[in-house]
């Protein structure tokens, strides 16, 4: 028996499978009230998430495609309103339930269905985890030509697949590291862009012609954390004490430190015309004593990307340890990352932010329908014994979702997505989840 959460901070015991502890990251139960953490140890882990060189390079993308600093600017609030508001409802429920998304994913899904969309997010984090390696390798070469790029993101791989494997406590104080750095080198890059530009007036009045519709940048600011705001946000938001922890984290993380970073790559971009933040660091004269900074936040990123990952794996091949599954990941992700996929990155974005919405839109009517309204989960032993093994209508939900994003050209991709797969869940839950509240009769969780 295992100790699961409850949303007024209470304890129930529920069934489970298999047996886990701290020491395995609590990959396949709910993380008990007795270690849950507060505001400060977890808001370092999720800024670590978004405090990364890739997000500057998505600001870049966003300036290359608008038509002023104040056009990009509005794209990436428009964008990331969308994404708190996913961002901070993910992980009220991950908070109420203490399950990782692979395990959430079980009650929405199904068992075996849960771990066809467990493995797409793999995958995605995967082509981050391999851009990271790959980003680290280039910026070193840029500052010390000497050293090759491909072995650099290989020693790269490893060393971040080591972190990820020591846990959320390691991954904090790293967070924390890059955190204070980029904030540092963030403003001063900043500072000398508009320098450069010949000061704050001249900076605002760069106009360039417009490449992109403003819908397609927003896309580009929706993706660049929509991964994170969906299935990452979970295995790390499990472990808040309470939902107002949950939702500060979110607030400060997605409100505030994203922003910041896609800030300093517009900057970057419209002064120098290079969405590359190792070409803007080095016009500026800041790519040496910035290279421990951007190593630093790639660094707690990408070992996020292979922590969560491993979480998604434990829910798919629950034979295996979760290190040993981390540790294969990281080898496929450092080798993915020698191939260059960099090179693709801004279509990566899209294709995230094309995917993502409609799976978050499907996780949230199925908690708030399926299950709040019957003010309890099953135990995960009856989710593997009785429930059924895809839960058809809610993959037509959400390929409903994705389908509406490439074929509805009004309004925002984005909302469209996660509003058709949202009305779709609701409606489908309305006349089949009855089958599944008979599964809850016994062994069930109160919270």
């Amino acid at each position: 028996m295992k100790e699961s959460p409850n949303s007024a901070g209470k304890v129930t015991n529920v069934a489970s499978e298999p047996k886990t502890s701290a020491a395995d990251e609590y990959s396949r139960d709910a993380v008990p009230m007795t270690e849950r953490r507060g505001f400060f140890s977890l808001v370092f882990v999720w800024i670590g998430y978004v405090f990364t060189v890739t997000l500057m390079t998505a600001g870049g993308n966003i300036a290359l495609g608008a038509r002023d600093f104040k056009h990009a600017i509005l794209a990436i609030a428009v964008g990331y309103t969308i994404l708190i508001i996913i961002g901070i409802t993910i992980a009220t429920i991950s908070m109420k339930t203490g399950l990782t998304f692979g395990l959430l994913a079980r009650y929405t899904f199904g068992n075996i269905g849960s771990q066809a969309v467990a493995l797409a997010v793999m995958v995605t984090l995967l082509g981050w985890f391999s851009i990271n390696c790959y980003l680290i390798g280039s910026i070193t070469n840029a500052l010390f030509p000497i050293i090759p790029i491909i072995p650099m993101s290989i020693v790269a791989g490893i060393c971040m697949t080591y972190t990820a494997l020591r846990g959320l406590a390691i991954m904090n104080k790293l967070g924390t590291v890059a955190t204070v750095l980029v904030i540092i080198f963030g403003i001063l890059s900043i500072v000398l862009s508009l320098q450069d530009a010949g000061g704050l007036q001249a900076f605002l009045s760069i106009t360039q012609e417009v490449t992109k519709p403003f819908n397609n940048i927003v896309t580009i600011a929706v993706g660049s954390v929509v991964c994170g705001s969906v299935a990452w946000t979970p295995d790390v938001m499990r472990y808040a004490k309470n939902q107002s922890t949950a939702v500060a984290v979110m607030l400060v993380s997605l409100g505030i430190c994203a922003p910041f970073m896609l800030l300093i790559g517009v900057v970057g971009m419209l002064v120098y015309g290079q969405s590359d933040i190792a070409f803007i660091l080095a016009a500026q004269g800041l790519l040496g004593p910035a290279w421990l900074a951007m190593v630093a936040n790639i660094w707690s990123t990408a070992q996020g990307n292979a922590y969560s990952s491993s979480m998604n794996l434990a829910n798919t091949f629950k034979s295996v340890p979760r290190e040993r599954l981390l540790i294969i990941f990281g080898a496929v992700g450092t080798i993915a990352g020698t191939f260059g996929l960099y090179r693709y990155f801004g279509n990566w974005l899209s294709f995230l932010a094309s995917i993502f919405p409609s799976v978050g839109g499907v996780l949230i009517a199925d908690y708030f329908y399926t299950y709040r309204r019957g003010k309890r989960y099953p135990s995960l032993a009856n989710v593997k014994k009785l429930y059924p093994q895809f839960i058809w209508y809610s993959f037509i939900s959400m390929a409903a979702g994705i389908i509406v994003n490439f074929t509805v050209s009004w309004g925002f991709q984005t909302v469209n997505a996660i509003v058709t797969a949202l009305i779709l869940q609701l409606i489908f839950s309305s006349i089949f989840s009855k089958n599944l509240f008979g599964l809850l009769r016994n062994g069930t969780l109160e919270y």
